[in-house]
């Protein structure tokens, strides 16, 4: 049974809460976007141009550091064309970017170039916590990656100690796991701070390509230990999953 908008709320400002306690929060701006009739990615390809020629008139220097990926999906059943990320920012920071850029024209003129291509069903700020990376740059290398996504709602009575239980289960065994296949990966975890998706938490894992995540996922399944962190993220929560191809938009300034 879906729990009801309340339940849902309360969970996410509660998770929301102990993922603060850091001194910073890391966050993530998400847009869940389709192509209007006609449009395809090289009209969003011109829009992104456009945006990157223009965002240096926007007095905001959080908008000059953002970093912007866009997933498009590759297998499950996902209702988008493509999904737009906006991250290397804390919530400080985003609250500055947002401010400058609706008070401006400029970024006014931005958001109508992508409004004419494009119309994004659904958006949301989450705070991100990385749970592994062997990858120098963040979120993850700038060339393509493919990704695993996990939209994950807690069983009653579930709480984050549970999803923390679960990864503390399935952090040394999928280090285990890159090591023995000596591939890359990013993998961080997702809360909801505005989001009208529905979902209580999320995860993620990047990957070089198809065939670096095909290996790296065999390996961790071969390990006998894999069905310990199965079992606990089975007993905390029901995820949907999707694969995604993942391309940089807009790389971190040098």
């Amino acid at each position: 049974m879906k729990r009801g908008f309340a339940t849902v709320l309360c969970t996410a400002v509660t998770l929301f809460s102990l993922a603060s306690q850091a001194a910073e929060t890391n966050v993530v701006e998400v847009f869940a976007c389709n192509f209007k009739a006609g449009k395809t990615m090289a009209d969003l390809d011109a829009a992104t141009k456009y945006y990157t020629a223009e965002r240096s008139k926007i007095a905001s220097p959080a908008l000059q550091k953002l970093v912007s990926r866009v997933w498009t999906p590759n297998l499950g059943n996902v209702p988008y064309d493509f999904i737009w990320f906006n991250s290397g920012l804390t919530y400080k920071a985003w609250g500055e970017m947002r401010k400058a850029y609706d008070a401006s024209p400029v970024g006014a003129a931005i958001q109508a170039k992508f409004d004419t291509m494009s119309t994004c069903a659904r958006s949301g700020l989450y705070a991100q916590e990385v749970l592994f990376t062997n990858i120098e740059k963040k979120p993850f290398a700038e060339g393509p990656a493919v990704v695993e996504s996990f939209l994950c709602e807690l069983h009653d009575g579930q709480t984050i100690a549970d999803s923390d239980a679960a990864i503390a289960a399935w952090k040394p065994t999928f280090e285990k796991a890159i090591a023995s296949t000596g591939l890359s990966a990013y993998a961080a975890r997702r809360i909801p701070i505005i989001s009208g998706s529905g979902f209580d938490l999320s995860y993620l894992v990047a990957w070089d390509d198809a065939a670096a995540y095909a290996d790296g996922n065999e390996a961790f399944r071969m390990d006998p230990d894999s069905a310990k962190s199965d079992a606990l993220f089975a007993a905390a929560h029901r995820c949907e999953s999707a694969l995604f191809t993942s391309r940089m938009m807009v790389a971190a300034p040098n």
